[in-house]
């Protein structure tokens, strides 16, 4: 199985909310949506980690929708900061089976694997926070048994980067009871997040974690601890390729494209 982890698009239909986001961001979307269409051997889903537009008007999504248009595959995704509840379950209800509630958040599968999906978004607020709520939401679904791999999807996310001024503006509350339920399923986890504008990989309590890169912009790598929050840098955009195979076994590959 072959799954796609695709983050931060930012996409506007008018003008950006953020002055990083490149002015052609539509564009680049539609280069890396081109590019996992054209992937061989095809992809069986692609997840989504947040910040899918930029400002969350219905415009927006509907331009959303029309850039992910030729991925026929399913694709999984969670609201990021810059993103509105209601717009964004508007645009994409019929393809989700959303909680009902206000929080996004949701249990799917693609074969053997688990989707589930947590919506940190604190609404007019950069950094994330899960609730009591939808934490015993995920630990209820974590105490059920399954025979494939869980995939966790949020946009902030819970383990540090290393890049201060970044990890200063990540999951925030919620963090710690979100560590112990995933140190009490090692081995199960695989969480995608977004948000900082950088990929890279972790293991943080006992389970591998990703963080998608974002074809709007990307920010430079400085970890230094002292430093504030980075600038952008010119440089390829970087999605992930995880193929997980009949044994189990995760392969994660970086894909990089020129935009």
């Amino acid at each position: 199985m072959f799954i796609a982890h695709i983050s931060d698009f930012h996409v506007f239909a008018d003008a950006p909310e953020t002055s990083l986001v490149r002015p052609d961001a539509e564009a680049a979307a539609r280069k890396v949506v081109a590019d996992i269409v054209a992937a061989n051997p095809p992809f069986d889903a692609v997840c989504f980690t947040g910040d899918l537009v930029d400002g969350g008007s219905e415009a927006d999504y509907a331009l959303l929708k029309d850039i992910l248009a030729p991925i026929k595959v399913p694709i999984f995704l969670v609201p990021g900061n810059h993103d509105r509840r209601d717009t964004l379950r508007a645009a994409f209800r019929e393809r989700l089976d959303f909680a009902a509630g206000t929080t996004l958040h949701y249990e799917a599968a693609i074969g053997h694997v688990r989707i589930l999906a947590l919506d940190t978004l604190v609404e007019g607020q950069i950094a994330g926070a899960l609730d009591a709520g939808q934490l015993a939401w995920l630990e209820e679904r974590l105490a059920k048994v399954t025979q494939g791999p869980t995939l966790l999807l949020m946009h902030h996310p819970a383990f540090p980067s290393g890049i201060r001024g970044l990890d200063d503006m990540a999951l925030i509350e919620g963090r710690e009871a979100l560590g112990r339920l995933v140190k009490a399923y090692p081995g199960t986890l695989r969480i995608l997040t977004g948000h900082i504008h950088r990929p890279f990989h972790a293991i943080w309590n006992g389970a591998y974690c990703a963080v998608g890169g974002s074809p709007a912009f990307q920010h430079q790598l400085d970890l230094d601890p002292t430093a504030p929050e980075p600038g952008s840098v010119a440089e390829p955009y970087a999605y992930f390729i995880h193929r997980l195979d009949a044994a189990g076994t995760l392969t994660v590959h970086t894909r990089y494209l020129a935009l």
